[in-house]
């Protein structure tokens, strides 16, 4: 197991010619939570997009390197590392704000009594990062110094009850469910993780808020998809396999379905075998 903080390591230069093998590389860097190489990479990755005019696209996956290694420390260290891991979650929110600012000037910068940015550029796997990016912000944000939040970028509503993080995260939820009904009815193909994670952070937000009636209509549809989900052989199982499992356990826990909970927690440490940072987070 990797002990916090890191000491970044140098990464080499990304060129036309091994792009593909650095990406995959930080790929299997990540769910193999060497955090350590991985980061450096990320870093070399964003710039190396940004110069051949694919930042916009590169800002979310950056995000999601940083959020997943914000998380890894959280699990594993709480408050003990405090200054590490809102190190990294601000370099994911950071990221994302970048992106969400594009997105507001494309759409014509912010209108009277509007939601400012549509999220339509983007894809529903983008949407989901973002969800869970903010989800977490909303859960280590009374622990850890955060960024600014962002309540004013996405929402023309001052008053609400629900906290800024969660506000962002349910936007982003909507919109990646939006793009996921979309895909049905043209019959383009979706990532089978995508919907099942979107509608976990929409179950998870209402049980933190106690809209109970919503929460139990969203677990039912989880436990619906994760019927149809493609589960891998153990041999071929991959990181979002072990996410799936994971959280499928967590769904089930929290609605006191016991016989789901068992199944999906033996399928997440099964899988887990294979995948260190997700191993690390059971």
């Amino acid at each position: 197991m990797e002990k916090f903080p890191l000491k970044k390591e140098s990464a080499n230069a990304i060129t036309p010619e091994n792009f593909e093998v650095q990406k995959k590389q930080l790929s299997e860097q990540i769910w193999a939570g060497k955090y350590d190489a991985a980061l450096p990479l990320a870093d070399k990755m964003l710039e190396y997009r940004t110069e051949n005019g694919d930042r916009d696209a590169a800002l979310v996956n950056y995000a999601s390197n940083y959020y997943s290694a914000a998380s890894r420390v959280w699990k594993e260290k709480g408050t003990k590392e405090m200054t590490l891991v809102g190190k990294y979650m601000n370099t994911a929110l950071r990221a994302l704000q970048e992106r969400l600012e594009k997105e507001i000037e494309i759409g014509g910068g912010k209108k009277e009594g509007m939601i400012p940015v549509s999220l339509n550029r983007m894809t529903a796997s983008e949407l989901d990062v973002m969800q869970a990016v903010y989800r977490k912000a909303a859960v280590i944000a009374d622990k850890v110094p955060l960024v600014k939040p962002i309540r004013q970028m996405l929402l023309s509503k001052e008053k609400d009850k629900v906290r800024d993080w969660d506000a962002a995260a349910l936007l982003s939820i909507r919109a990646g469910l939006n793009k996921v009904r979309d895909a049905k009815k043209s019959n383009r193909p979706e990532a089978p993780h995508t919907e099942i994670f979107l509608q976990i952070g929409a179950f998870e937000i209402a049980k933190r808020y106690g809209w109970d009636k919503d929460a139990q209509s969203r677990a039912k549809k989880i436990l619906k998809l994760a019927e149809k989900y493609p589960w891998p052989t153990e041999d071929n199982a991959r990181g979002q396999d072990v996410r799936v499992a994971r959280q499928l356990r967590d769904v089930a826990r929290a609605i006191n379905d016991n016989e789901r909970a068992v199944e999906y927690e033996r399928k997440a440490k099964l899988y887990a075998e294979r995948v260190p940072d997700q191993k690390a987070k059971l």
